[in-house]
């Protein structure tokens, strides 16, 4: 079972690299060119996925935040 996750996860790592070498070429025009845009991607990656992580955890916030507030009492 364990095996089984091992692999299908490994699987999908490489099919999404083949995928996106596979559109940066049909843009670039060339392996060099997509290999470039990939280098250029990964190395954004971990701000843009910290930058992401800490927009998701400061809306969570707010909203446990007006969770524990309870409704507004506007009047009618």
């Amino acid at each position: 079972m364990r095996r089984d996750i091992l692999s299908t996860i490994l699987a999908v790592i490489c099919i999404v690299f083949i995928v996106s070498l596979g559109i940066f070429y049909i843009q670039e025009g060339s392996f060099e060119g997509a290999g470039r845009k990939m280098d250029a991607t990964l190395q954004t990656l971990p701000e843009d996925t910290a930058r992401v992580a800490n927009d998701v955890a400061d809306k969570t916030d707010e909203v446990i935040e007006d969770i524990a507030d309870g409704p507004d009492q506007s009047p009618s």
